[in-house]
């Protein structure tokens, strides 16, 4: 196998790794191995739509102050993920800020942050996020593109199947099928 053949393998097995852990992120609902901000709260640290490697809670060890978490917020924005950097603890919890804003989000309503929430730990070699720049901004276009690839087969088909996640699936299974069955016929 030549250098050129063997770094083309392992591009191709990053990509796939990567797709599937934020296609399962995506459906568990929690960042596995890849993450992303959406709004400007964890500027200039992260802008909206960078990524980052999240290590699940479980592996990331002990949580410290300055550590930057994921974690399942009960107020922030009506509920759900939340990226904000740890600035203090209680014996309630994590007390927690983004890094643009002014207050902690426990000044806000938002409860100390226990444990039991914290789903994820940004990677932070030499103490700084390890950032991939504009990681969600791509993933939300390509989640455009698919949902409108979804319904234009689904108006096609007149069916609602293909439509979501399972849909995606099923499309997914068809492609490789049918690549399949074109290289088997090829042969």
């Amino acid at each position: 196998m030549s250098l050129r053949s063997a770094g083309y393998t392992v591009f191709v097995a990053l990509l796939i790794f990567t797709a599937v852990s934020l296609v399962a992120g995506s459906i568990l609902g929690q960042p596995i191995l890849l993450s992303y901000v959406e709004t400007g709260s964890m500027e200039p640290t992260l802008e909206p739509g960078d990524g980052f490697v999240a290590i699940p809670a479980e592996l990331a060890g002990p949580i410290d102050e300055g550590d930057v978490i994921v974690f399942e917020a009960e107020t922030i924005q009506g509920g759900g993920l939340t990226t904000h950097r740890v600035v203090g603890e209680t014996d309630r919890g994590f007390v927690t800020r983004g890094d643009a804003n002014p207050f902690t989000d426990q000044d806000d309503d938002e409860p100390p942050v226990r444990e039991a929430q914290v789903v994820a730990v940004a990677w932070q070699p030499g103490g700084s996020v390890l950032i991939i720049p504009h990681l969600g901004t791509a993933i939300e276009g390509t989640q455009t593109v698919l949902g409108t690839v979804q319904r234009q087969i689904a108006s096609l088909f007149g069916t609602r199947t293909v439509l979501g996640t399972r849909g995606l699936a099923y499309l997914f299974f068809a492609v490789a099928l049918g690549w399949y069955v074109l290289g088997e016929w090829r042969a």
